[in-house]
């Protein structure tokens, strides 16, 4: 299977952020992260610096601490689901 890498900057360091946040929380620090997700430490680190990395590891990392990745529409097009346009 092909690596899916994320290359979004802003968005992908966003998620990681979040993620990281909720490893924190629950006392887990980086290193135990990146292993549980079955990556070393220094990819995590790589991820962090580079603000990119396999799509696939990001979404272990995120089950690992209770979360799941998913795409919501944007407000715009939430609005026209709203109002019926959508279609």
């Amino acid at each position: 299977m092909a690596r899916r890498a994320f290359t979004e900057p802003e968005a992908f360091h966003r998620v990681l952020s979040h993620i990281l946040q909720s490893a924190r929380e629950r006392g887990m620090d980086e290193a135990e992260l990146a292993r549980r997700a079955g990556s070393s430490p220094e990819t995590l680190s790589r991820m962090k610096s580079r603000k990119n990395g396999d799509f696939g590891l990001l979404a272990k990392m995120a089950k690992v601490v209770g979360l799941r990745i998913t795409a919501v529409p944007d407000s715009d097009t939430r609005e026209k689901l709203h109002r019926g346009d959508f279609f």
